[in-house]
């Protein structure tokens, strides 16, 4: 069976791997103690795996294999990368936000809840962003945790302002309280992703 890393092909011996995920280890140990690195991709005699197969590595036999592709990426870039694109979502949030606003005031309340359902599922998506980035970029993932907190409160208080059934006082906290901190946060995500970008050149 032929292993490719990173599009280069590998001098390594897999006839004792069993399975992808063995295979997957011994081309690491094959690699060194240089940067940490993730696996993005795998392909098998050209069929890319899926995310959940990713996730399944075990179970995925080599019988019959042919060739398998193998993309790695240090993780920081990848780290980085996740920034980048939480800044790109909350340039999405920020929108639908304005959209629930509106919607509030101009008293369409069943088209603003559904919409602010998907912000408040969006939100989560965020700070899923947070925790995913903490073993490799510590730092940058206490500042993020910091602006969570501050936006916690007012999260809070519109939830109360639900309870209430007072939609002025919801559009109210989204466009003046929320949408302004979620703007900060994508900012601070994209400065974070530059400043990670540059240390990864200086190494």
């Amino acid at each position: 069976m032929d292993l490719f890393l990173n599009g280069e092909r590998a001098a390594i011996d897999t006839r004792d791997c069993a399975n992808l995920a063995e295979l997957i280890a011994l081309a690491e140990r094959a690699e060194g103690a240089g940067e940490d690195s993730v696996v993005i991709a795998i392909e098998v005699d050209g069929q890319a795996l899926s995310p959940d197969e990713l996730g399944l590595l075990e179970a995925r036999r080599l019988d019959d294999v042919a060739r398998v592709h193998v993309e790695r990426r240090p993780s920081r870039a990848v780290a980085t990368g996740v920034l980048e694109q939480g800044a790109d979502y909350t340039g999405r949030i920020v929108p639908a936000i304005a959209a629930v606003v509106d919607a509030y005031r101009l008293g369409r309340l069943d088209e603003a809840s559904r919409v602010l359902a998907d912000v408040l599922d969006s939100l989560s998506v965020l700070t899923g962003i947070t925790q995913s980035i903490a073993v490799v970029l510590p730092d940058e993932a206490r500042t993020l945790g910091a602006l969570q907190g501050e936006i916690h409160p007012w999260l809070e208080e519109m939830l109360q302002a639900q309870s209430g059934e007072d939609p002025i006082q919801i559009a109210d906290l989204l466009e003046y309280e929320i949408a302004p901190r979620i703007e900060s946060w994508g900012t601070t995500m994209r400065a974070l992703a530059a400043g990670s970008a540059r240390a990864s050149v200086r190494r």
